[in-house]
């Protein structure tokens, strides 16, 4: 068999995402190889990934405190940068201009990323231009976005037509969640904060449920004209352990949060999308799930359970989107333009075994390696 063609991967921000992706090349991957990492955090940069992440599996990569120190020490070139700082998208602006201008192309995890024209255009517009001048191409990715309310809500879609509406709902555990990820959300806060911060803008919960909704109304042919949404937060009597930064979570502050997207056409709501993120949700009476319905003409119902995992998946949807953005014509891409079964993972195709003859019930097959 072929061997796969490995591509070379630049790593930047190791917090809980990047230390995901980091344990799951430790498990094995095929077709991708760490060459360089990058993170600012004093208790990283200096040092190695395998002396980072103890038995985690992965090679003794060296830790650079900036791209640039990264990209002067690698021995080979690199293909890819995850990009895993922080979301908001004017604020990493430059950090992806510095690396498309190094000639990677370019996996962001900020939510914004996932459909940055509809709230921040002219950077949109900015990042398209750099990538194609420096022939590389960017996309942003996760679960979610990226992944449960749009991409798996458009696969289901293809087997109807004149959508007329989607509704997806989504339950999750946050527990273990680190404090840069749910900062924005507002757990452990009092309610009567999280009512100040939220009614301020200062919480948003979970980010990009409008660029999810664009995104669907785009591709169904829904004319969206107007996007809502609306946070309820949830307390418990009892103590609520975070298994994170935020410790124990006392009565009376948020260990729950419900929000709920519509967009709508004129006054009826054709695209609905419901997040509810809690600590413990069984204790609340919550299945962790992830439930869509589409309104077509073939109406279609699907459900996963349990949800897929939040910070996990995410990371695992920007490995398998590698062979897609290295395969893309240079610019901003959509990962809704990738393909729907995604990357060949073995470097092979099946075909059925001259040595073998035919035995009804039965087909054997041999690898062929691809060309």
């Amino acid at each position: 068999m072929a061997d796969v063609k490995r591509a070379r991967i630049i790593l930047w921000g190791l917090g809980a995402l990047g230390s995901r992706v980091v344990k799951a090349f430790g498990a094995g991957v095929d077709d991708l190889e760490i060459a360089g990492a990058v993170d600012h955090d004093p208790r990283l940069a200096g040092k190695t990934l395998a002396g980072a992440f103890p038995g985690a599996g992965v090679p003794a990569v060296p830790i650079h405190a900036d791209l640039p120190d990264c990209l002067a020490a690698l021995e080979e070139p690199a293909a890819v940068l995850f990009h895993m700082t922080e979301s908001h998208v004017p604020a990493i602006q430059s950090q992806l201009e510095q690396a498309m201008e190094a000639g990677l192309d370019v996996i962001s995890a900020s939510e914004g990323m996932f459909h940055p024209g509809l709230r921040f255009p002219e950077v949109a517009g900015a990042l398209d231009e750099c990538a194609v001048a420096n022939g590389v191409s960017l996309v942003g990715c996760g679960i979610n976005p990226g992944f449960v309310f749009d991409s798996l809500v458009l696969v289901l879609g293809r087997v109807s037509t004149a959508v007329t509406g989607v509704t997806a709902s989504r339950v999750i555990d946050v527990t273990g969640t680190g404090l840069h990820d749910i900062d924005h959300v507002g757990f452990g806060l009092p309610t009567e904060e999280f009512e100040a911060k939220l009614a301020t803008g200062r919480i948003v919960g979970h980010m990009s449920m409008p660029e999810s909704i664009a995104a669907l109304g785009e591709r169904f042919g829904l004319p969206v004209d107007r996007i809502e949404e609306r946070w309820e937060p949830h307390t418990s009597e009892d103590p609520v352990d975070s298994a994170s930064d935020l410790g124990t979570i006392e009565p009376g502050r948020v260990v729950g949060i419900s929000q709920h997207g519509r967009g709508f056409v004129g006054e009826e709501a054709v695209i609905r999308l419901n997040l509810l993120m809690f600590y413990r949700p069984e204790r609340f009476g919550h299945e962790q799930a992830d439930d869509i319905v589409i309104e077509g003409t073939h109406r279609v119902h699907a459900s996963l359970t349990p949800a897929a995992v939040s910070i996990q998946g995410a990371g695992l949807m920007i490995m398998n989107a590698v062979h897609d953005v290295i395969a893309a014509p240079p610019g901003l891409r959509s990962v809704l333009d990738f393909s729907m079964g995604g990357r060949r993972r073995g470097g092979f195709r099946l075909v059925l075994d001259p040595a073998r003859p035919h035995v009804p019930g039965t087909t054997w097959v041999v690898r062929q390696p691809l060309e």
